[in-house]
């Protein structure tokens, strides 16, 4: 029964993304279905779908369970017996949506929103840092050089909102707290040695493998589209902020959702998709950790493990929940390997429907917004930026351009810069 109930629903593209009036109804370079073949809108949908899903899951970020009733389905009250039916995903369909913080995290934090009562559609650092990385590809591309990873150091140390404007005195504030990390961080990569500045990388974030990588690094998967070895390379060696687990883990990512990316994945379905995407995560081991003697390569183990409770849980997202937190052993909600184990088991449980995937991490509730952004990007990179309704794609383009004074087309273009 759990085999069964683990297949996708039906064969049919279309019925594989029957997710009801979540699905946007504007269709650009898709086949009807919602499918795009389009290399470059999927790479759209990436990007998009990491900025909606850290939009979406920022509100709820660690937000006590009473803060949460009515924002959230509420899985965890369901009978233990109770499974996932249409009835229950068009449930989770439906707040899987963009709402504003007042009512559940009205104060700004330096980790989350830096205005007090954001409107929907503001992101975090999740988001934050992408930027980070796509601002340090930019300056590297106007310079006609390659990124580095000092340029992405420096990149760090001179962020701001606006490239144009100081932040006031609040944002200000909260720009160093947020960033105090990484800039020690970087600094001490660029060769500064005294410790009010700086501070060796084995101590940020005290050494634990974290997913400041997966939101910082997933653009790359775009920069390097169809060729997963070298966006695992590229990834692993830029990414100063992580642990080498975390490091692994992230480059992973970027390696599967490059193979999805790229042109020869424009003739697959969906379900193609997904299973190549999941298969180059795993196959893509240009440093050969799975050969490391009495390890083995952790990726593997949290990669069938997701396996394991979604097959268990048998579409009851409580018992998902409670496997998740027993064998799932987070010892912070923002692991590196619990963000992505979180991320496979929502898409895992739900049959790879996206809303319900979304709604599902949104319910599950803790780092939501990381859970949410890695969703959204992997959604968008299987199925491009349909999936989301287009309500949904403007607010977050307009947020971007007012918070930023980013544009997502403008990204596009300089991805794809050879």
């Amino acid at each position: 029964m759990a085999i069964q109930r683990r297949k996708f629903l039906v064969n049919s593209v279309a019925s594989m993304l029957a997710i009801g009036s979540s699905l946007a109804t504007h269709r650009r370079t898709t086949d009807g279905s919602g499918k795009s073949d389009s290399a470059v809108e999927r790479i759209r949908g990436m990007l998009l779908g990491t900025l909606i899903g850290d939009a979406m899951g920022g509100p709820l970020e660690f937000a006590k369970p009473e803060a949460r009733k009515g924002h959230v389905a509420d899985c965890r009250s369901w009978p233990d017996s109770k499974r996932l039916d249409d009835q229950s995903i068009a449930e989770l369909e439906s707040f899987a949506e963009l709402k504003g913080y007042a009512p559940v995290r009205p104060e700004s934090a330096a980790y989350g929103p830096w205005v007090k009562n954001a409107p929907a559609g503001t992101m975090t650092d999740d988001s934050r840092l992408k930027i980070v990385l796509i601002r340090a590809l930019r300056r590297a591309s106007k310079n006609d050089e390659s990124l580095s990873v000092e340029g992405l150091a420096t990149a760090v140390l001179e962020f701001k909102p606006l490239v144009d404007q100081p932040p006031d005195d609040a944002a200000s504030e909260l720009l160093r707290e947020g960033m105090a990390e990484y800039r020690f961080a970087a600094n001490w990569l660029l060769g500064e040695r005294d410790p009010k500045v700086a501070l060796p990388l084995d101590r940020l974030w005290g050494g634990i493998s974290n997913c400041s990588g997966q939101m910082m690094m997933l653009p790359l998967a775009a920069k390097y589209a169809g060729n997963p070895d070298l966006a695992y390379r590229q990834c692993f060696g830029l990414d100063f902020i992580d642990a080498s687990t975390a490091k692994d883990i992230a480059a992973a990512i970027v390696a599967g959702m490059s193979c999805v990316l790229g042109p020869e994945a424009d003739s697959l379905s969906i379900e193609e998709r997904w299973r190549q995407l999941e298969a180059t995560m795993l196959s893509t081991d240009p440093f050969r950790l799975n050969e490391v003697p009495f390890v083995g390569r952790p990726l593997k183990k949290w990669l069938d493990l997701a396996n394991s409770i979604a097959d268990r849980a048998d579409g009851r997202p409580k018992r998902a929940y409670e496997l998740l937190q027993a064998e799932g052993k987070p010892v912070y909600y923002w692991d590196a390997h619990f963000t992505l184990l979180v991320s496979m088991v929502m898409l895992k449980l739900t049959e790879y429907r996206p809303m319900a995937a979304l709604g599902l991490a949104l319910d599950f509730g803790h780092d939501t917004d990381s859970y949410t952004q890695l969703i959204g990007a992997l959604i968008g990179a299987v199925c491009g930026p349909d999936v989301f309704a287009e309500k949904m794609q403007k607010m977050i383009e307009r947020r971007l351009m007012m918070d930023f004074g980013e544009d997502i087309s403008q990204w596009i273009e300089l991805l794809k810069e050879e």
